[in-house]
């Protein structure tokens, strides 16, 4: 394939950003049945399907109502979760067969075992998938892992966390916490052995970055809750320590919840895939049983009062401290990278390894818009690398690399000072911006993003 040009990326990103819109004017339940299907495991990957039980006990649940209490201002209103069982998929590396090879007809516990001999590494990717917590389910991240675990020699596990609007935040992060805490303490029966902390990185795109996120801010919340490196909670049975895994490895974050807050939404608005206004919050979107909800709130995801929460937008969060090192792959088009930028910078000027790894004039998720570019390849390469450093043990450094457009050479870059946003600046606009969402009805505009 030649060398794409400008003008061929401007042709992808309009097609992708039309694509995004005509799907976000679909009525939610039918979106979530479209994005959400699994299917079979075909060609190059296995993939073994888990359930993994709700624990008897409350302490996971009760580990995410505190964070968000001790994280907030008190104003916040959210309906408590219940605790569920989750899903997951276990996702490989297939060597040695076909892109149309089928999926074996064995258990799903034969899979497993027919990934883990393809496993020469002990990485273990915790992935979340983007969607704005409302469409997409593991199959829709297959490729992803499968190529992050090929290139690591290791193993991902997507997991499939209860989907906006029907569950509201935290139903999400909870259920990652759960699937956190049975990798590190697996029930008798389970597939896997006990992973180690240190082993575990976890990683995502879109929102699923923002719940990777979200589970560092709780674990830190519960060590200061607690005055320990290493909290504890009761989980099936047994006493256990939550630990922090070994890194987070990101792909064009999601950051702010809020989204057009910052003034990258605006500056970048004509480069990137989003639409100014997501069809589903316009008046004639095609209302069905999820949306809007039933008693109205602003957001799909959660109460307008829970937008400016660390929880639900990492980008408000005060406090990095002690968090493990975190590499960031970022288009310089996204519409959301000024909120990408300052959880950067926050984090690495209190101490934590942050791998800046930008790229010029590419929009969000660009592996999955622009999957043959030459950029796509070297991202997926920094990705898998980082994940493998950060397991190794080694002791990582804050560094930034740009990568140009034209010639795909790299400068560095200061990640201590990525932008010029302060804080208090970022705290005015988003509070500025959440008095503005109003619950919808159906039948006005609150210009809210996803």
């Amino acid at each position: 394939m030649s060398k794409p040009s400008k003008a061929d990326l401007a042709t992808a990103v309009k097609q992708a950003r039309a694509n995004l819109t005509a799907g976000l004017r679909t009525p939610v339940l039918t979106r979530q049945r479209e994005t959400n299907q699994d299917r079979e495991a075909i060609g190059s990957l296995w993939v073994s399907r888990v359930t993994f039980s709700a624990p008897a006990e409350d302490d996971a649940r009760q580990i995410i109502l505190n964070a968000i209490d001790i994280l907030g201002r008190g104003d916040e209103q959210y309906t408590h979760p219940t605790t569920e069982a989750v899903q997951a998929q276990w996702t490989g590396y297939r060597a040695g067969v076909s892109g149309t090879e089928p999926e074996p007809d064995v258990s799903e516990a034969e899979k497993f075992g027919c990934l883990m001999k393809e496993v020469k590494c002990p990485v273990t990717i915790l992935y979340m998938y983007g969607g704005a917590h409302y469409i997409n389910g593991p199959a829709a991240r297959r490729g992803i892992a499968m190529k992050l675990a090929q290139l690591t020699q290791g193993r991902c596990l997507i997991v499939q966390h209860r989907l906006a609007p029907q569950s509201a935040f935290p139903a999400q992060p909870l259920d990652v916490l759960i699937a956190y805490l049975s990798l590190l303490y697996p029930t008798p029966g389970a597939y896997h052995s006990p992973a180690a902390a240190s082993h575990i990185v976890l990683a995502g795109d879109s929102s699923g970055a923002q719940l990777a996120l979200s589970l560092i801010q709780t674990i830190l919340t519960a060590q200061k809750q607690q005055a320990s490196s290493r909290p504890t909670l009761r989980f099936n049975g047994r006493t256990v320590e939550l630990p922090l895994p070994a890194g987070v490895a990101m792909q064009s974050p999601g950051l702010d919840h809020q989204g057009d807050c910052l003034p990258s939404w605006f500056t970048n608005g004509p480069y990137d895939i989003f639409p100014d206004v997501p069809p589903c919050y316009e008046p004639g979107f095609p209302a069905d049983e999820a949306w809007p909800t039933n008693p109205p709130r602003g957001s799909f995801y959660c109460d307008s009062s829970v937008l400016c929460h660390p929880l639900v937008s990492p980008l408000a969060a005060k406090s990095w401290t002690g968090a493990p090192a975190m590499y960031i792959s970022i288009g310089s088009t996204e519409r959301n990278s000024d909120a990408t930028r300052v959880v950067a910078q926050t984090a690495a000027k209190q101490g934590v390894a942050v791998i800046w790894d930008e790229y010029e004039f590419l929009p969000h998720v660009w592996p999955m818009v622009l999957k043959t570019y030459p950029q796509t390849l070297k991202c997926y390469q920094s990705w898998a690398e980082a994940c493998s450093r950060f397991v190794s043990g080694e002791v990582i450094n804050t560094t930034g690399r740009f990568t140009q457009w034209d010639d795909l050479k790299t400068r560095k870059i200061d990640v201590e000072n990525v932008t010029s946003l302060s804080m208090g600046e970022v705290e005015r606009l988003k509070r500025s911006r959440q008095r503005l969402v109003r619950p919808f009805t159906g039948e006005q505009v609150i210009k809210s993003t996803l």
